[in-house]
């Protein structure tokens, strides 16, 4: 005889069935509750970080149970660079997110690929922002809103501050290689990044961030310390050569670099016998016055589509082949400022040091904003004055493209410099100096 103990005990128990049954199925599991979402980035190429992975913290960690990489997509998620290196055209969202999905308790990672943090460029260069969606819990959805931490790789591990010498006051950022133990590695080489002339009188994170000055070096797994200066006054600008001011600043900002420089030999961080320097655009400009200032204070240097503060080049047309490169001959055996302790002053520079320093010059064949005529003077007026170590190579159209960079934005030459290590580039050259 069934009795309505047994029929209530029963119920119970397909009751208790159909919620194991919805549970298992997802259709019981409560919704995420989200407490942080962390953004992972590194330095871009061209000014925007790039996101590697968002991490997302919950208080209900069985929320997080049962959740796929499937469950997830990326909309909006393009790569670093202005175009797309195979076709030439716009970027588009990758078709593969290559999610990596790993719980730990209430903590989700969810890896992709590295994707540019703005978005994506739509009509008219409008920015279509990305989205993280989750089918399983909209909970789950994350913008760029929702970050409320960003970290970045190596960024995050340097030191920054300022440091006054000659007269004036500059933020810097240092990164020093460290051991597989943590250690900072002693006397080690040093690299220092002149900055171009768009990121003269920013802050020090917008420089920082223009480009991978910083982390090249140290994501390619070379020990090098690394260092930049933001240079806290209006870029010099074309024909600075023929403003005395102006031109006395580019030096005084130089020697305040060397003085850190030479704090940085006496605490033994950095090897004196290795330093090298760098630079792009105003910045391949201010190493070349750099070379001239201290040459026997450097191994090497890679001047990269330098403008020219040493003698007028762009926006002058040439009065008669080969004008720029005499007249750079005569330069090279002229004056530089040098601080005296009171006063940046004029001082004969060491002709010899200066070409005997070796020198790898780098160009866009196509650059409309720094001519590639520059790098041909640059490099023909230190050869006639005896220089035999140098290198220089132009960079074409094809090239360029490879790292999504479009013809008509072919000034960008430092992106391919910061990025290839192959044998016989630039970067190559300078590493097996060190």
């Amino acid at each position: 005889m069934i009795t309505n103990a047994l029929i209530i005990m029963v119920r119970k128990l397909v009751v208790g069935i159909s919620a194991f049954m919805l549970m298992a199925c997802g259709g019981a599991k409560e919704p995420a509750v989200v407490e942080n979402v962390v953004a992972y980035t590194k330095v871009g190429d061209v000014g925007s970080p790039i996101v590697n992975a968002i991490e997302i913290t919950v208080s209900n960690a069985k929320a997080l149970k049962g959740l796929k990489a499937e469950d997830f997509d990326f909309t909006n998620n393009v790569a670093d660079g202005f175009v797309d290196a195979v076709t030439g055209g716009a970027l588009a969202p990758y078709a593969d997110d290559g999610i990596v999905l790993t719980r730990d308790k209430n903590r989700l990672l969810i890896e992709a690929k590295p994707f540019n943090i703005n978005g994506m460029r739509g009509r008219n260069w409008k920015s279509e922002p990305w989205q993280l969606r989750c089918n399983v819990d909209s909970n789950l959805n994350v913008t760029l809103a929702d970050v409320k931490e960003r970290r970045t790789q190596i960024i995050d591990d340097c030191i920054k501050g300022s440091f006054t010498y000659a007269g004036i006051t500059r933020e810097y950022i240092l990164h020093l290689p460290k051991d597989e133990e943590g250690n900072v590695i002693s006397n080690a080489p040093l690299l220092v990044w002149q900055i171009g002339g768009g990121e003269y009188n920013r802050d020090l994170m917008t420089a920082t961030m223009a480009n991978r000055c910083v982390v090249s070096l140290p994501e390619a797994g070379v020990p090098c310390a690394t260092l930049m200066f933001a240079i806290a006054n209006p870029n010099y600008s074309y024909s600075a050569s023929l403003d005395a001011e102006r031109i006395k600043l580019v030096d005084r900002n130089n020697a305040l670099q060397m003085a850190f420089i030479d704090t940085l030999i006496k605490e033994g961080k950095v090897d004196g016998k290795r330093v090298f320097c760098a630079g792009a655009s105003s910045g391949g400009g201010c190493t070349m016055r750099f070379m001239m200032q201290f040459p026997e204070r450097f191994k090497a240097a890679i001047p990269c589509c330098a403008m020219d503060p040493i003698v007028p080049i762009h926006q002058v047309r040439e009065k008669y082949d080969g004008q720029f490169a005499d007249d750079l001959v005569k330069a090279f055996q002229g004056k530089v400022y040098k601080w005296n302790g009171e006063d940046m002053v004029l001082e004969d520079m060491d002709t010899k040091a200066f070409c005997d320093l070796p020198m790898f010059f780098v160009h866009a064949e196509s650059d409309k904003t720094c001519k590639v005529i520059s790098s041909h003077a640059y490099f023909n007026a230190r050869q006639r004055l005896g220089a035999q170590s140098d290198k220089i190579e132009i960079y074409d159209d094809e090239y360029m493209l490879t790292f999504g960079i479009p013809t008509m934005l072919s000034h960008f030459s430092w992106v391919p410099l910061l990025n290839d290590y192959s044998e016989g580039k630039a970067m190559d050259w300078l590493v097996k100096q060190m």
